[in-house]
């Protein structure tokens, strides 16, 4: 019998790993400034940049970034998407439906920006 869907465990598993992975794909690119994030703070609780939902064993990711002035940004989401996807799909053997990203800034080159 052929189970496709994954027990809490695998999920929780799976979502620190991809998790790393994204984090770890986004600081390697010089133009993105990920979002830098608390859970919680003094008046409300801040919402996590990555999103990850499981639909029986497909992963769906959606990601908030900030990404320095004067890229090409269609480019660079493909670039990004892609590579995420990849990256998740060679460490973890899941199959990956979805990588939504959301620019929440655009930031002028050499800002120190990291969170809107």
């Amino acid at each position: 019998m052929h189970n496709d869907h994954l027990d809490f465990e695998t999920i929780k598993a799976a979502s620190d790993i991809i998790s790393a992975i994204v984090e770890s794909s986004l600081q390697e690119r010089e133009s993105v400034i990920p979002f830098n994030y608390e859970r919680f703070t003094f008046f409300k609780k801040k919402k996590n940049p990555i999103s990850i939902y499981f639909k029986n064993s497909e992963v769906y990711l959606k990601i908030k970034l900030n990404i320095k002035k004067g890229k090409n940004l269609m480019e660079e989401t493909l670039h990004i998407q892609k590579e995420i996807k990849d990256e998740i799909v060679h460490l973890t053997g899941l199959k990956v439906k979805r990588v939504d990203l959301s620019i929440e800034k655009i930031v002028p080159a050499g800002s120190g920006l990291s969170e809107p």
